[in-house]
Formats: C-alpha cells, structure tokens, sequence
C-alpha cells in the first residue's frame, strides 16, 4: 500500500512508535480504551502445568511412551537447508537477497506435491489397503495445524479433515516416526514430542514463542470416527466447525445466506451494505490518498463519499495482483483465515473481499482460545458516536503489533476519515 491506511497492518515493524493526541473527551472513548485494555488482561499468556500439557485434550486421543523412539533432533528440515544453502553462498547478503532466494526455493519445492499436498508440510504418508492418508500441518508460522487428507480410492477422490491438533499444543509430530501412519482402519498413529509453551511471542524483539519439552517418546493415537464426522457434510468435519470456524456442524450454511460454510468467506455472518461496514473495509482493504499540507489537524485523514467504495477497493486488489505475483494457490490457502474479535454488528457483516474471516465477539473468543493459539486476531471496538463533537462517529482497533484510533466525521461530500493514537511495535 502507498501513502494509505492498511499497510501498517500488514508488516512487522522493527521499531516502537506512539503518536498521542486528544480524539475527543466523551466518556465513551475512555470506556472503549478501558475495554481493550482489560481484554489483554483478561487473556494474558499463562504457561499450562505439565500434568495439563501430558494429559490428552480430547477423547479419542490416547498416548503411550516408547522404550525405542525417533528423536526429534535428527530430524533434518530440507527445505531450510536448502535456502541457508543458497544464501551462505552471496556475499554481501541482504534482506531483500535473502527474501527473494527464499521465496524462489520455496515456490519450486511448494509445487512438489504428494497427492494435492505440498511435499513441505507433508509429516508422513501412508497406505492400508486401498486407503492412503497424509498428515500434514498448515503453513502458518505461528499456529499450524495438523490436518488428516484421506483417500478410500486409492488416491481417485480425498477428504480434509482436522484432527483438532495444533503444532506444538501440545504435540510436536516427528516427520522421522518409524511406525506406519496406520494403526489399523479405524486409528492413525505418529510419533511426537510433548511440549508447552513457556514464552509467547514478544514484537519486535522474540517474534517466535519458546517451548520445553516434557516428554520426548510420546506416540500418539487419534481414532478416526471422531475425526473423520461431517454431520451436515459440507465438506468441513465437525471438530473444524467446533473448534476453528465456530460454524454449526448441523448446517451446511450456518449464517443462511446462500453460500455454503466451506466457500463462504465470512461464514458465521451474512453481510450488510451501510456506511459503517464501508467505512470499516476502507480500513482494511482501501488505498486512498491522505490529505497533506494540513496544519489543523496532526493526524493523517482521507475524504470518501463512500459511493464507490466496492469497485474502488477490488480495482486496488487487482492492481496489487499485477504488481505482486501471488503464489499459485493450493489447498492450503483454503486453510487460511482472520480473526477478527469485535462486539460490534456492523463490523461482523463486512465484506472481506476474499479474505476468509472469522469474526467472534470478545465471550466467544475467550472460548476460542481453550482451542487455538490467539495471535492471529485483531481487535475492533463497537463503533460510537461521539457526543462531544458533532457527526462524529469513533473506532477503536488494537492487534499484536498495531493499534490505532479512527475518527469518521459526516460531511456533505461524504466522510472524513482521519487516524490518531497511533502505536506500532
């Protein structure tokens, strides 16, 4: 994005940077920036016991420990040994080499597929009789999560299901496993290090979480019945309803708007048209010009009139597209989705133009987070109207690395839309 709103949500910045000003004095914005901050303490990172983390999260989950195991420190990451390969041999190296080589090794090596999978992700394969599994994690770099592909054909037609596992939460899969990945028809089993998170992720300065592992000879064992339920058989198995989408697992089109859970971009709610939602997805998706040369107001601000906010935003996506080559797409981009935590109907029903999103109030978020690792999220307050200034509405946005406050002011030609309180990790 150039000169626009919704590239600092998309970068890691190396630096810290706070812009205060006074966005207006009403009650309403001090109660909104209270409840942000009591969110983070609600959900403040605590390390879970060891007896938590040894204890398997589900049913049809069982754990033994091997006298003879694979470890897990022989296993060799060939895709990283071939990019350090690459970039040992430049001199001087630089980021953008490093990127560029990176990006190059890993469009070759993520075209090599086993099935439709990317060889990458692929932690082990196998076959029993005319039915072949592959276990593989999602390409996430925070939370991946382990998913089952599953042929009964001898490879003619696959299934997706989620095992309702993320990576390192508490099982760190072993791609070296000596036993076969089926234990017999109705069970698949693998190898795995026990692990708890002891240190989430801290921006700029440790962007990765640090773990300790409890046991190291774990071999786990999932039972496929629970796994392999699709209740309304729409393609998505119940525990990835339960436990990712927060979809219901007995409808096929849980918001009822004539698009199925599985192809459905914001699957728990059916959009709305209205300046606010417009207003929002401007935030997020727009590319408009800021206004310079402005001595009144020390903040960036952009005027719309909202009219042709849908053709405007798809016309800035396709141009990005144009510009930046996107990856060739593959299952695993299905697999990919926001979250957006906000209590706010409006913003619920947004357009996300091809963004899968999950959009959850700040109570189901809480619930969320007993099954999946929360760092990819975003937080939006309820959008208010300020009562100490005139047509002026306030919204308030905070995530793990950006936060900033939106003033939209109503005026004949439109919105003012201008962006103060700015901090950035």
């Amino acid at each position: 994005m150039k000169n626009s709103v919704t590239f600092l949500l998309l970068f890691i910045c190396s630096f810290y940077h706070a812009q205060e000003m006074e966005i207006c004095k009403c009650d309403l914005l001090k109660k909104s920036e209270d409840s942000i901050n009591a969110f983070y303490a609600k959900h403040k990172f605590k390390t879970i016991s060891k007896k938590e983390a040894l204890k398997p999260k589900y049913d049809y989950i069982s754990v033994k420990y091997l006298k003879n195991y694979s470890k897990s420190q022989d296993i060799v990451d060939s895709l990283e040994l071939k990019i350090s390969n690459e970039i040992s041999k430049i001199v001087p190296d630089t980021a953008y080499v490093s990127y560029k080589i990176r990006d190059s090794i890993e469009r070759l090596e993520y075209s090599k597929k086993f099935g439709d999978i990317p060889k990458p992700v692929i932690i082990k394969t196998g076959k029993l009789h005319g039915a072949i599994a592959v276990l593989y994690q999602t390409r996430n770099v925070y939370h991946p999560k382990y998913y089952l592909r599953i042929s009964y054909d001898e490879g003619k037609s696959w299934k997706n299901y989620y095992t309702g596992l993320e990576k390192s939460a508490n099982y760190l899969f072993k791609t070296n496993s000596k036993y076969p990945l089926w234990k017999n028809k109705n069970s698949i089993q693998i190898e795995a290090d026990i692990v708890r998170m002891i240190k989430e992720p801290l921006f700029p300065s440790s962007p990765l979480p640090t773990y300790e592992a409890i046991k190291n000879n774990a071999l786990i064992t999932l039972n496929l019945k629970e796994i392999i339920k699709d209740s309304d058989d729409d393609g998505i198995n119940d525990l990835e309803e339960k436990f990712v989408y927060f979809t219901n697992p007995l409808s096929a089109d849980t918001d009822k708007d004539g698009i199925m859970d599985f192809d459905d971009e914001n699957p728990r709610y059916k959009s709305l048209n209205n300046d606010f939602t417009k207003l929002v997805e401007i935030l997020r998706f727009g590319d408009y010009p800021l206004l310079t040369n402005n001595s009144t107001v020390r903040m960036d601000e952009f005027i719309t009139d909202l009219k042709t906010v849908h053709d405007d935003i798809q016309t800035q996506i396709e141009k990005q597209k144009s510009e930046f080559k996107p990856r060739e797409k593959s299952l695993l981009d299905l697999l990919e989705f926001k979250v957006i935590v906000t209590n706010d109907e409006n913003i619920r029903r947004m357009d996300t133009y091809g963004e899968k999103t999950i959009f959850l109030t700040s109570k189901e978020y809480s619930n969320y987070l007993k099954y999946n690792y929360g760092i990819n999220y975003c937080n939006y307050s309820k959008i208010f109207k300020c009562d100490d200034k005139k047509d002026t509405y306030i919204l308030t946005f905070d995530s793990l690395i950006i936060g900033e406050t939106y003033i939209f002011i109503k005026i004949p030609e439109g919105w003012i839309v201008r962006i103060g309180n700015r901090w950035q990790a």
